[in-house]
């Protein structure tokens, strides 16, 4: 593993997650003591959003940047292009080809989920005597309770399901905001294309012990979601303090995803600066920091019950920033074809995309168990999402022997001792859902080396009309097949390669060939919803109408008490091509 001193100024640089190495936990903690494990996850965070990352910006994170800098940040780490799909990976160490999240997020009405036979992140750790806490945004189902967080692993639970909604008001619903602070009005109108999927949608389990039920919390009501999750955040490590067991904190934010808002005092530290930031900057930026503040008050927390030093702290983004206002995009096209947005420098593309834009996200590990040699360090080793699980596992000394075969690699000893990554290649995507599904072109991508082969779609023998298993060609620079990118000289994906090297691209087709081979139809938003296989293809959507659904309705599981199948189908291995 490459190792690059960090100093002021790193550009674009990418998530870490760290390990640590079996002498530097043993140095730093009590004999047969476990490391405690803090995950925080960003919600479209772009590349080039954070302090850290490009401090010519103005983008104010100090405490994100103390971790950070302290910390090992790789350059080279991938998630998944959209929400669901990147949170489905990085609790199972799966690719999303095997789950059904290839094509979309999971929508407010549909009757699916991260299929029950596969074992969550939380449910090794249990198994390794931790207690396990998620606060935030968990959107990887809900129709019916054994799909929600404190059935899938996690003995404490708050926050909302679905996959946006007003921070303050809890609303669940994708409109634009109100007002670019303080939003506390925030109501979707029900005549726009949300309308139909305004609930109420903020839960809670309380502390433990509890009934493993998560139920609407209407005190949440005006509380900004980021107030809430730092709050459950210091309660949980206040009853840490003292208790004999390991603990796993989830902490995956509302921050930044739309409605783009923030309290007041967040965005004040912008608009002192008008001729700097513009106003959707001051909004965005202030979001930005609004999370960062939080990030300081659960380090403050951390270090005040002297858990620091035997915590490992994981940070990154779900997947890349989306396009926004033009006055945050500054969009530029470049020779070549692509477009190129500030928020995701230097990388083309952004959400919904497999182009780097959408993949490559921000992030690091800190933690005082890292041996101190990386310490302050960069890696250039290709990582992804699905690693995490294999490598917190080992963390833990849990095995995953309960698992369903993993993509993931534990990357330990890569990050610990600057040793080379055991990833060689990286499944960027295989969608075949040609014209449909959330997901946008190109839908099929792969990473083998320096590499990157690209596909406008890829059909699936058996899914849809496809009689056949291959590429699809697509139009404009597409129209001639795959694209090929050299990354290490073209990170920004401006030059076609793939004419002159033929042979590279015969290796790296038949390698998707083979991964598409393994594939799991699309989990889709309408009936069958993941082919007719799926044992709740006859289930319904979640109703609609007055008194039904509403801004003070909870979006509550609706598939439960014999509305729907309770058994799991001989779950996704029927799902699963031969």
């Amino acid at each position: 593993m490459q190792l690059l001193a960090m100093g002021v100024g790193v550009v674009a640089v990418v998530l870490a997650t760290a390990t640590v190495s079996q002498a530097s936990l043993a140095k730093a903690r009590a004999p047969n003591a476990k490391p405690n494990v803090m995950f925080i996850l960003a919600d479209d965070l772009g590349y080039n959003e954070l302090n850290f990352m490009n401090d010519t910006r103005g983008i104010i994170t100090p405490n994100l940047d103390a971790l950070a800098n302290k910390g090992v940040i790789l350059r080279n780490y991938y998630v998944q292009p959209i929400c669901s799909p990147t949170r489905s990976a990085l609790m199972t160490g799966r690719y999303t080809i095997r789950l059904g999240t290839q094509a979309s997020v999971i929508y407010w009405d549909t009757p699916w989920g991260i299929p029950i036979n596969e074992t969550f992140l939380p449910q090794n750790l249990k198994g390794a005597g931790y207690t396990t806490a998620m606060f935030g945004k968990w959107h990887l189902g809900m129709f019916q309770r054994r799909y929600t967080p404190s059935h899938r692993g996690f003995d404490e639970h708050m926050g909302y399901f679905q996959g946006c909604g007003s921070a303050y008001t809890h609303i669940s619903a994708c409109c634009t905001a109100g007002s670019p602070d303080h939003d506390q009005d925030f109501v979707c109108n029900d005549k726009s294309q949300y309308g139909a999927y305004r609930g109420y949608d903020w839960f809670k389990t309380g502390p433990m012990p509890n009934n493993g039920i998560s139920k609407p919390d209407f005190t949440a009501n005006l509380t900004n979601s980021v107030h809430l999750i730092n709050a459950a955040a210091l309660d949980f490590l206040g009853r840490m303090e003292h208790s004999s067991h390991p603990w796993f904190l989830y902490l995956p934010f509302q921050n930044i995803h739309a409605p783009y808002t923030a309290d007041p005092q967040f965005r004040a530290m912008y608009e002192k600066d008008p001729a700097r930031f513009s106003d959707g900057e001051m909004t965005m930026f202030g979001y930005i920091t609004e999370l960062d503040d939080a990030v300081g008050s659960i380090m403050r927390k951390l270090q005040s019950i002297n858990a620091e030093d035997n915590t490992i702290i994981f940070f990154s983004s779900d997947n890349g920033a989306p396009a926004a206002s033009p006055d945050v995009n500054h969009e530029q096209q470049k020779p070549g074809g692509g477009s190129y947005i500030a928020r995701n420098h230097p990388f083309r593309g952004w959400k919904t995309q497999i182009w780097e834009g959408g993949t490559r996200v921000a992030g690091f590990v800190s933690s005082p168990l890292l041996p101190a040699a990386v310490q302050g360090t960069v890696s250039n080793e290709l990582f992804h999402v699905t690693d995490w699980l294999p490598t917190i596992a080992r963390i833990a000394g849990v095995t995953t022997d309960r698992n369903l075969p993993l993509d993931g690699h534990d990357i330990w000893d890569s990050i610990t001792t600057a040793s080379p990554s055991p990833r060689t290649e990286m499944l960027y995507n295989i969608n075949p859902l040609c014209t449909s599904g959330q997901a946008s072109p190109p839908k099929a991508g792969i990473r083998v080396g320096r590499f990157k082969l690209l596909s406008w779609c890829y059909n699936i023998k058996g899914v849809g009309n496809a009689t056949q298993t291959g590429p699809v060609p697509g139009k404009g620079e597409f129209s001639d097949g795959p694209l090929l990118f050299d990354l290490e000289a073209d990170p920004s994906e401006t030059t076609n390669i793939a004419s002159s090297h033929p042979d590279q691209v015969a290796s790296m087709l038949a390698r998707l060939k083979v991964y598409a081979e393994q594939s799991a139809e699309p989990m889709t938003w309408t009936a069958p919803f993941q082919g007719q296989g799926y044992f709740c293809k006859d289930c319904p959507l979640h109703p609609h109408g007055p008194g039904i659904n509403g801004p003070a309705v909870p979006w509550d599981a609706w598939c439960d008490n014999g509305a729907c199948p309770t058994d799991a189908s001989p779950a996704a291995v029927d799902l699963l091509r031969d």
